[in-house]
């Protein structure tokens, strides 16, 4: 599943995770944390299986089921 950033923050938004998103990526350290604010700030689209969107998945303690709804969402956006 592929949704562009617009859409990937605006779920993030509606689901009360998108100031927790944008710590956890300012969080991150060495050449894998400036990937992901890279990533983060310039990706025009998000890929469900994308390393930063499974970190951020792990730092919210998202089950698979529910990233996958959160990805369903942000498609219907």
């Amino acid at each position: 599943t592929v949704v562009s950033m617009r859409q990937a923050r605006l779920a993030l938004l509606a689901a009360g995770l998108l100031s927790q998103g944008d710590a956890a990526v300012a969080g991150l350290t060495g050449a894998e944390g400036e990937a992901a604010r890279i990533e983060w700030e310039y990706a025009a689209e998000v890929k469900r299986s994308s390393p930063i969107v499974v970190s951020l998945s792990d730092a919210f303690g998202l089950t698979e089921a529910q990233l996958d709804t959160l990805f369903s969402q942000a498609a219907a956006m």
